[in-house]
């Protein structure tokens, strides 16, 4: 069975239904991508590396993964503290905007529980390691070398690291830091999923010689391997079809991942990515139900 580990924050998600009111639920970015991975690849082990508390909603939180079979044998778990939330705001465009509440979340924490746990010998079984921007940008500044460093580890010990460098620049001390550290990180990884925003707000490069997919937005993608480029365009969707597009791009990581897992090539995991990415723009909240999202078959058909 293909091992995957996912690092990152799971939230309290609070976001706005038809009648005014909020829904509740739980999301955040590399867990939506953990989830949408999952459920596109059934036949994968997916485990969710993070820190969360003890409390009822951290207790619910952690039914919900079970829930879409993700594990949390590498979910550390810690006292007096509660998850992180953000609310979610929709323009008449479908455009989404958040207010976060997160500054004390436990996630924060990861990198420092891991390494009492045996850091990267804690994920000596892991096939697939998939971070994003965020996953480093809430680590204390101190620790963000050593992230690095465990990604280089985990890389010479022959895992395979995807990489998204989901850049926010109200997470980061200072615009230089942030181009730092995820360029590093970016130019470093097997699978690198860049926005197109992302290279242009952070003034990234995208890596070359490897495997890079540059998402766009409603454009679609551009797949880029080692002596090709190729521009997927997406299909056309009207206005009053797009509800919400958060969690669109971590549902195109997970599923895109879980193609290339399953042995699709680039282009086609591109293709089942951007199918997905498409329906989920039509439902409220990062993680919207299991009918729009389906397993990926093996191979290329």
């Amino acid at each position: 069975m293909t091992n995957v580990v996912c690092i990152g924050e799971c939230m309290i998600e609070l976001s706005p239904r038809s009648d005014g009111a909020y829904a509740f639920g739980f999301a955040g970015d590399v867990f939506n991508t953990a989830v949408y991975l999952k459920r596109s690849a059934p036949h994968c082990a997916v485990r969710f590396l993070t820190v969360t508390g003890v409390d009822p909603f951290s207790q619910a939180m952690r039914a919900a993964w079970r829930a879409e079979g993700i594990a949390e044998d590498l979910a550390f778990a810690v006292e007096d503290a509660i998850p992180g939330l953000y609310v979610i705001t929709v323009d008449a465009n479908g455009e989404r905007g958040f207010t976060y509440w997160r500054s004390a979340s436990p996630a924060r924490r990861w990198l420092e529980f891991l390494e009492r746990a045996g850091g990267a010998d804690r994920l000596a079984d892991a096939d697939l390691v998939y971070l994003s921007g965020i996953s480093l940008a809430i680590l204390p500044d101190e620790q963000r070398a050593a992230a690095l460093d465990l990604l280089t580890e985990l890389r010479r010990r022959g895992c395979k690291i995807a990489f998204d460098p989901n850049y926010r620049r109200a997470l980061w001390p200072t615009f230089e830091g942030a181009r730092e550290v995820l360029g590093a990180a970016l130019q470093s990884a097997d699978i690198a999923l860049p926005s197109r925003e992302d290279l242009i707000s952070a003034g990234l490069v995208a890596p070359a010689g490897g495997e890079c997919v540059i998402t766009c937005g409603a454009e679609g993608c551009v797949v880029i391997v080692p002596g090709a480029e190729t521009v997927l365009q997406a299909s056309p969707q009207p206005a009053d079809w797009i509800c919400d597009t958060s969690g669109a791009g971590d549902a195109f990581a997970g599923v895109y991942l879980a193609a290339r897992l399953g042995g699709h090539e680039p282009v086609s995991a591109a293709r089942a990515a951007l199918g997905v990415a498409e329906r989920v723009v039509t439902a409220s909240g990062a993680v919207v139900p299991q009918a729009v999202s389906h397993p990926v078959s093996k191979g290329d058909s």
